[in-house]
């Protein structure tokens, strides 16, 4: 299975509008490319509103996302993503 995920876009409202709501990985990054936090949902869309709204993550400046067909491929290219890129605030859980 290919790791790679979409093209990066602008964190805001109207980008964010235009995820698809089904199950995959994001990533937040900050305005120099770091990754920040990466996540797994079964509506992206809606959780990246949720994070926008929230402002829960400081310095978030763009996302990627990647569609998956399951919430366990999207949690195993999760954790792999996060033990790659050690985001800030992201918290690894054990298995």
């Amino acid at each position: 299975m290919a790791k790679k995920l979409g093209g990066q876009k602008r964190f805001t409202k109207t980008n964010v509008e235009k995820v698809p709501d089904r199950t995959g990985i994001y990533v937040i990054k900050s305005e120099g490319g770091q990754t920040q936090y990466v996540g797994v949902s079964q509506k992206m869309k809606t959780r990246l509103s949720q994070h926008l709204r929230q402002k829960d993550i400081p310095r978030a400046h763009a996302f990627q996302t990647r569609p998956l067909r399951s919430i366990k491929q999207a949690e195993n290219l999760e954790g792999d993503y996060i033990k790659r890129h050690k985001p800030k605030y992201n918290i690894l859980k054990k298995k």
